[in-house]
């Protein structure tokens, strides 16, 4: 596997490589009101994005590509307030990177609407600006439950699709 993977953002993350994992929820206190009743208390929940990913990075016609492979794992806490954050990226041939950016918030029961964007940059290297592909998706997972996501490909249509990211995903709210 060429390139590198990282993780960023203000949810806490893990590799499953690594071993990470987090340790304990937030405190969920209730604070006061303005009017001075004390308020509901969060519903923090663990969730996870697991899966796979294949990336090609053409060469052009005398080349054989670049395909690079690996593993997509992150996880952190969310409540109900929404709040987004780039949790996950890796790169390939020099030339791609795919970025997976999520947000996420918990309802009364547990259950997690989780809001994902996956995007694909191809250019003269890997932390280039050109956006050739993006994807959206949302879905809803309740408590105690994962949900596995078809495989999801996207392509830079300015080669003929020849430079393209598949991804094979899993939302976990069980966690």
């Amino acid at each position: 596997m060429s390139g590198r993977r990282r993780t960023i953002g203000v949810l806490a993350a893990a590799t499953a490589a690594a071993g990470l994992t987090v340790a304990a929820a937030p405190a969920g206190a209730a604070a006061p009101s303005a009017a001075g009743h004390a308020a509901t208390a969060s519903v923090w929940r663990n969730i996870a994005l697991t899966g796979t990913y294949t990336i090609r990075d053409d060469e052009g016609v005398f080349a054989a590509g670049t395909y690079c492979n690996g593993n997509v794992s992150s996880e952190g806490w969310v409540n109900e307030v929404r709040s987004p954050s780039a949790w996950w990226e890796t790169t390939c041939g020099g030339e791609i990177r795919v970025e997976k950016h999520v947000s996420a918030q918990t309802d009364a029961t547990g259950g997690v609407m989780i809001y994902v964007t996956l995007r694909f940059y191809e250019g003269t290297n890997d932390t280039n600006t050109d956006l050739d592909a993006e994807y959206d998706f949302n879905r809803y997972v309740p408590a105690g439950q994962t949900s596995t996501v078809g495989e999801i490909t996207l392509r830079n249509a300015e080669n003929g699709g020849k430079d393209w990211a598949k991804l094979n995903l899993v939302l976990h709210n069980n966690r």
